[in-house]
């Protein structure tokens, strides 16, 4: 499988951040990953994010964007609603559904 370079972060191909899919979309989470934006506070942000059930094999609905699709990314996933940031939305990685 082939790699992408995306803000500095290694991609598999096949695998789309969250922030990237249409509104309406539905995927299966297949990884969260690491942003350097997050700094230190990068482990922590990723273990808030799978307390949440943003978890590997979790499927999710995209709901929306913020004005001019900016934040929050407004996702359901195992009932519930978030909206996330675009950076924490950038680290979840997953593999769309055909429509």
């Amino acid at each position: 499988m082939h790699s992408k370079l995306t803000d500095g972060v290694a991609l598999p191909s096949a695998h789309t951040p969250l922030h990237q899919l249409p509104k309406g979309a539905k995927a299966t989470i297949v990884d969260i990953v690491s942003h350097a934006v997050f700094g230190d506070m990068d482990e922590q942000v990723t273990l808030r994010l799978k307390e949440l059930g943003f978890l590997p094999g979790a499927m999710l609905q995209v709901i929306g964007f913020g004005l001019f699709g900016s934040d929050p990314v407004a996702v359901r996933i195992n009932g519930t609603k978030f909206g996330l940031r675009r950076a924490e939305a950038e680290k979840v990685l997953a593999t769309i559904h055909p429509m």
